[in-house]
C-alpha cells in the first residue's frame, strides 16, 4: 500500500508540473508515466483517465491556494484589511521576482485552455475564481467599514477587478519574462483603495 500511495503522489506532482508548463491537452499520459516512473497499471489503479487525474490536480491546487492565500491572508482577521492586501501583494511581488510566474497561473492557464471544451473543468474553475472574488470582497467590505478604504468603494466590482488584474499581471509576467507587471499591478491596486 505504501508503494501505491507513493505512485499516486508521484502522478499528481508530475502531472501538476507538466500541465502548468505545457498545458493539459498537449501533455500526454505516456509523458506523465515516463516522468513519474509509474507504470500504466498503477495509473489506472488510482485514476480512470487523464481527465480524472487533471481534476484531482486542480482540486489540490485549489485547496493549496485557499489555505495559503484566501484563508492564510485575505481572511486572516488578526490583521487589518489593508495589511492583508499589502501582505498579498508583497507575496505576489516576491513570487514574481523568484520566477514563480514563469509559466503563468495554473488556474488562468487551465481556464484559457479548457473552458468551453471541458464543462467539469469550467465549473470548478468558475467556482474557484468566485470564491477568490468573494474573499477579496469581504476584505474590502471590512476595510470600508473600518475607514481604511474609501467609503464610496464598490466592493463587489473592485473585487472582480482585482482578481482580473492579478490574473492579467501574471499573464504579462509570463509573456515578458520579468516581474514588472506584478509590481505595477500591486502598487496601482492599493492606490485605488485610498480615500479622497
Amino acid at each position: 500500500m505504501v508503494r501505491e500511495q507513493g505512485s499516486r503522489e508521484k502522478l499528481l506532482e508530475t502531472a501538476a508540473s507538466l500541465f502548468h508548463q505545457k498545458g493539459f491537452q498537449p501533455t500526454g499520459l505516456d509523458e506523465i508515466l515516463a516522468r513519474s516512473g509509474v507504470c500504466r497499471s498503477n495509473f489506472y489503479y488510482h485514476f480512470r483517465s487523464k481527465e480524472d487525474l487533471g481534476l484531482e490536480v486542480l482540486s489540490r491546487q485549489v485547496e493549496q491556494f485557499q489555505a495559503r492565500v484566501i484563508r492564510g491572508v485575505l481572511e486572516d482577521d488578526r490583521i487589518t484589511p489593508r495589511s492583508r492586501l499589502e501582505r498579498l501583494f508583497e507575496m505576489m511581488r516576491r513570487e514574481a521576482r523568484d520566477g514563480a510566474f514563469r509559466d503563468g497561473c495554473p488556474f488562468g492557464n487551465l481556464a484559457a485552455e479548457l473552458c468551453g471544451s471541458h464543462p467539469e473543468f469550467q465549473a470548478r474553475l468558475s467556482a474557484f475564481f468566485q470564491r477568490w472574488e468573494k474573499a477579496f470582497e469581504r476584505c474590502l467590505q471590512e476595510g470600508v467599514a473600518s475607514g481604511q478604504f474609501r467609503a464610496d468603494l464598490n466592493t463587489r466590482g473592485t473585487a472582480t477587478a482585482f482578481v482580473s488584474q492579478v490574473e492579467g499581471a501574471v499573464l504579462l509576467t509570463k509573456t515578458h519574462g520579468h516581474a514588472e507587471p506584478v509590481e505595477a499591478a500591486a502598487l496601482v491596486m492599493l492606490k485605488l483603495l485610498e480615500g479622497r
